[in-house]
């Protein structure tokens, strides 16, 4: 069975970077390092001790833990880690919450009162700083690549969209006539369509007025909802659907046919 990609199985990497950030290393000493850093991600760190380690990798040559230990850094707790490795292991751990938290909020949605779903809308219209995931556990750690999407210029940068898509789907699915989202990704074309100037606070505006939008008489998917957004700002959909009655067929004249 596959595992999910945010599972703490998979380590990311940027095979390049890691290649070349590793180039005074030998292919023994490489291969050493690579275990270690696999035995932090799925244990949180490595004992600070060349003896552990040792047996951890199955054996290390001579000068080969100081060129392993000098890549790393110490937890509170005492054991080592590499500093880009554990932020890459709270991204997956904030990315796994984000996940459960749409879970709770789909079945408050779904069983909860009224009362229950204004207060998760509200509730989730709150920021959340969010860690960007770099698939390297090579590259030393950049300031910048941790942010919180607020401004134009952020477009593009490391796990923008699907911070955006998380602070829209957790409102898109407490809103009346709108179809819940019950996937764990986006849908596609979402990443184009928020970094078109603008277009997230239309879609926005527009979602604010769906409630009102009489004529979706069902639930309207998030991917129909895209189509309609300047329409649904426009003042569009407003009166419910016309109720269309079946023609009847007109009196024979007295007589019989001519």
């Amino acid at each position: 069975m596959a595992r999910k990609p945010d599972s703490h199985h998979v380590l990311p990497l940027f095979c390049d970077d890691l290649i070349a950030s590793c180039v005074d290393m030998t292919p023994a000493c490489f291969g050493a390092y690579m275990r270690l850093l696999c035995y932090a991600w799925t244990r949180g760190g490595i004992p600070d001790n060349e003896a552990a380690c040792t047996r951890i990798t199955g054996g290390l040559e001579p000068g080969d833990w100081e060129a392993i230990r000098g890549r790393l850094v110490q937890l509170d707790d005492g054991r080592l880690t590499h500093q880009r490795l554990e932020l890459e292991r709270v991204a997956v751990a904030e990315i796994r919450e984000q996940r459960s938290e749409a879970g709770r909020i789909g079945n408050a949605v779904r069983w909860g009162s009224q009362t229950d779903r204004k207060a998760i809308a509200k509730r989730s219209q709150t920021d959340r700083k969010s860690i960007a995931p770099n698939p390297s556990p090579s590259l030393p750690v950049r300031e910048e690549e941790t942010h919180t999407h607020t401004a134009e210029d952020d477009f593009r940068k490391p796990g923008w969209a699907a911070d955006e898509w998380q602070r829209f789907v957790n409102v898109w699915n407490v809103t009346e006539r709108a179809e819940p989202w019950r996937h764990l990704t986006a849908p596609d074309g979402w990443a184009d369509l928020a970094a078109t100037p603008g277009w997230l606070q239309r879609a926005n505006e527009a979602l604010a007025r769906l409630p009102s939008r009489q004529y979706f008489d069902r639930p309207l998917p998030v991917t129909r909802f895209f189509d309609f957004v300047d329409r649904i700002r426009a003042g569009e959909f407003a009166d419910p659907k016309a109720q269309h009655q079946p023609r009847s067929r007109g009196r024979q004249p007295a007589g019989g046919n001519l």
